[in-house]
């Protein structure tokens, strides 16, 4: 095997950038990838609520025992045996696609016991590795995850308010530039192609052409996008009431499904307040004064030279406030969109009890209706 010839790319996130749509698009047009050389495997491994179509998730996925220790052992097996799938699949092609955004958040977690497997790999000298990352300003980031924790509920951490989130920014690694050199020190910096997150820089204004890109590819009509990967992020003020709702001690899952689904139909069609923010111009200028330098230097180092890695200049008006003017409206529309669901789901089901009771009422001729459907299907 020609080392020079082979390359892993290994997409890494981070989270709350398209991943999910990125990962879809892949697994969907695997056939078009191997004309050029490229695969991306689906492996037999599964985690719990974790799509197959993340493959790379055998870096870092959990293997627990019967009795719910983790199993180290088993997983540095997968990892054996995912890595033994991956050489094969060089045999045949050049290019081989891993994601999984999880690697961004917790790939040094545990020692660094991700990365540092990968590099035993790449001691290897059979390939070599290219780390492709998507970045988007760290205050978009952090709410974006959080909009995510409190729609998903069902969580601990599905009630916290966005100043307990901004306090005590639980597993968000916001450090791009330290967690960008920790890699380095891996794979090196030249290989690492570092994307930013901004639809309005996508090439073809798609990430999924804009990933091509970064891989070596160009995007063209014999690429499909076999689903729209829809993630409606809740505005701020369904999001506040979707996090009292978490709250509520009777909240299951069928009942987090409904108050998700309301709430995210409602935010569709509900037009969000782009003068408000949430945090006031000064808090957020203070906010990114923590990472303002760090992210010059992605710029410089890794983006070619550029002086900025994201716009600077903020249109925040005023900052978000729970009891606005309009949370009340927002509330009676919820109130009466969710009670109307309920009343024509009800109107289903009554509707579905009286066909029942007929045919409960008139066997012979049910019977006889259901002999003559067959027989007219079978002429």
């Amino acid at each position: 095997m020609d080392k020079n010839r082979k390359t892993l790319y290994l997409h890494i996130g981070t989270p709350k950038t398209a991943t999910t749509a990125i990962q879809h698009f892949c697994r969907d047009n695997r056939e078009e990838f191997h004309k050029y050389g490229y695969e991306y495997p689906m492996f037999e491994f599964e985690y719990a609520n974790v799509g197959t179509w993340r493959n790379g998730h055998f870096l870092l996925g959990n293997v627990n025992q019967a009795q719910g220790n983790r199993d180290f052992e088993a997983e540095e097996k997968v990892f054996l045996e995912a890595f033994e799938q991956i050489q094969e699949e060089f045999e045949t092609y050049d290019n081989i696609i891993l994601s999984d955004e999880g690697v961004w958040n917790h790939g040094f977690r545990l020692g660094g016991m991700c990365w540092n497997r990968l590099q035993r790999e790449l001691e290897k000298d059979m390939f070599t590795v290219k780390v492709i990352v998507y970045l988007r300003r760290q205050d978009e980031f952090v709410y974006s995850w959080w909009n995510q924790i409190v729609k998903t509920g069902l969580r601990k951490t599905s009630v916290i308010t966005w100043e307990e989130m901004i306090r005590r920014l639980p597993v968000v690694q916001l450090d791009y530039y330290g967690i960008l050199e920790k890699i380095a020190e891996i794979v090196g910096k030249e290989n690492i192609i570092v994307r930013r997150f901004d639809r309005s820089r996508f090439a073809g204004q798609m990430i999924q052409a804009d990933f091509l890109q970064a891989v070596g590819l160009e995007f063209s009509e014999e690429y499909q996008i076999q689903e729209e990967i829809s993630n409606v992020s809740l505005t701020k003020n369904c999001n506040e009431i979707k996090r009292i709702l978490n709250s509520l001690p009777q909240l299951d899952q069928k009942g987090n499904d409904f108050f998700r689904a309301q709430l995210r139909e409602f935010s569709r069609q509900s037009a969000e307040d782009k003068k408000c923010g949430m945090m006031s111009r000064q808090e957020l200028k203070e906010f990114m004064s923590k990472y303002e330098e760090g992210n010059r230097r992605i710029a410089r180092e890794y983006l070619g030279g550029e002086e900025w890695l994201f716009e600077e200049d903020y249109q925040v008006e005023e900052k978000w406030n729970p009891r606005n003017l309009d949370m009340i409206e927002d509330i009676v529309k919820l109130f009466g969109t969710s009670t109307l669901s309920l009343m024509r789901r009800n109107e289903e089901l009554e509707c579905q009890m009286s066909d029942l009771k007929y045919k409960l009422n008139h066997p012979f001729q049910t019977v006889g209706n259901r002999v003559k459907n067959s027989m007219g299907r079978v002429q």
